[in-house]
Formats: structure tokens, C-alpha cells, sequence
């Protein structure tokens, strides 16, 4: 599902304006932003935790097909655990 069809799909669950619904997905999205930036972990119980990850510098072979061995620079990924009680229900 991409960003558009989740603002369709909570205009209709809540049933309001495509305007007012893509409003809201957009504060929610840049609060969880700016929280990602002063914690590494936001809990929602029963629901989930958001955790950012980061991966380590590694050997990889150049995808250009030299065959040359280059190293991958370390980037931050966020990842997320659904809750045992969500989890159940799906």
C-alpha cells in the first residue's frame, strides 16, 4: 500500500475529507520524524515498537561487474515488531 492509498483508506475508515485525512497522515508521519531523531525506540503497546537499526560497513562486489570489491557505507534503517496481540488478530 503506498502513502496515497493509506490517505484513501483513512479518509473512508474515519470517514472523513481526502484533504483533512491527508493532513493528518502527514503531521503523524513528521511527529514519528522529529520523535526518530530524539529516540531510537517508540513503543506502542499492544501494537508495536519502531526501532532504528543500523547496519554495519561491508565488503560487497562492485555491481557494475568489474569484480572489484568495494565498501558499503553504514545506514540507518528503521525496523519494526508487531505485538503479540496484533499478531493473534491478523
Amino acid at each position: 500500500m503506498r502513502k496515497k492509498e493509506f490517505k484513501k483508506f483513512y479518509a473512508e475508515f474515519n470517514k472523513l475529507e481526502n484533504e483533512k485525512a491527508s493532513e493528518e497522515v502527514e503531521i503523524f508521519l513528521e511527529t514519528m520524524k522529529k520523535a526518530f531523531s530524539l529516540y531510537p525506540k517508540i513503543v506502542f503497546r499492544n501494537f508495536g515498537t519502531f526501532e532504528i537499526k543500523e547496519t554495519k560497513e561491508r565488503k560487497v562486489l562492485d555491481p557494475r561487474g568489474s569484480g572489484d570489491i568495494i565498501h558499503t557505507k553504514p545506514r540507518k534503517y528503521v525496523k519494526f515488531k508487531i505485538s503479540k496481540n496484533v499478531e493473534d488478530e491478523l
